[in-house]
């Protein structure tokens, strides 16, 4: 993911990375922890599977919101890409979590 977030935004226009997303200072903020209390140590697979599921959710919501407030098409598209990635990862932790079961 690392990867593919630096190869972003090296491609990415430099207009959509030097914009000012003003509407993310009113977006809530990322939180963990919102599915248990408990620290991570003591919290079995299916609880962590639930806190890392949120937190995806959570970052997927950020990126829709900001694609609907993007003004110039650059950063609509820059988000739109972020927002599959974060979509794309998340299934593919949902195959390898399933994959678990199997074990």
């Amino acid at each position: 993911m690392e990867y593919v977030v630096g190869e972003l935004k090296s491609r990415a226009d430099p207009k959509a990375l030097n914009t000012y997303v003003y509407d993310y200072l009113e977006h809530r903020p990322i939180r963990t922890h919102r599915t248990c209390d408990a620290p991570y140590a003591a919290l079995g697979f299916n609880e962590i599977c639930r806190e890392i599921f949120d937190f995806h959710d959570q970052v997927t919501d950020l990126y829709r919101n900001l694609v609907g407030k993007a003004e110039i098409p650059e950063a609509r598209e820059l988000l739109e890409s972020l927002l599959e990635l974060e979509q794309h990862e998340a299934m593919r932790l949902v195959r390898q979590t399933g994959r678990m079961d199997d074990l």
